[in-house]
């Protein structure tokens, strides 16, 4: 996939700062991609259960913990890619090792959006 312009690239932003939803929000949908939002755990896994291409995670969401939003969207879409943003140097230890990534907060947006794109072609297998 070289861009999602014309196309119905659904990606899911899951932050609990409607700030940070909305800059995310206006990054990739300037690129083309279909944006959904959820402001915590509950809402995620809602979601879950229409189609996206992608999800952008906030490590720390009310309602849950990581593992249960990891867990809630694995258990509907095993093999959806996600992007999991914190403002911590590392990533958890138990972040899923399969079509993951992690990247620290504030995240530079082409640096998101490079990264979204490399999830979404499959080249990124698990988090540095």
């Amino acid at each position: 996939m070289t861009t999602p312009e014309g196309s119905n690239v659904s990606v899911l932003i899951a932050d609990d700062d409607p700030l940070v939803r909305r800059v995310l929000r206006m990054a990739l949908e300037s690129q083309g991609y279909d944006v959904h939002e959820a402001g915590d755990v509950q809402e995620v896994i809602a979601q879950a259960e229409q189609r996206h291409d992608l999800v952008v995670l906030d490590i720390n969401m009310p309602g849950g913990t990581v593992r249960d939003t990891l867990g809630g969207l694995r258990n509907v879409h095993p093999d959806l890619p996600i992007l999991v943003l914190s403002g911590e140097a590392t990533p958890p230890d138990d972040l899923p090792a399969i079509r993951a990534d992690y990247a620290r907060k504030p995240i530079d947006l082409d640096d998101l959006l490079s990264r979204v794109r490399r999830l979404l072609e499959g080249s990124v297998i698990a988090p540095p």
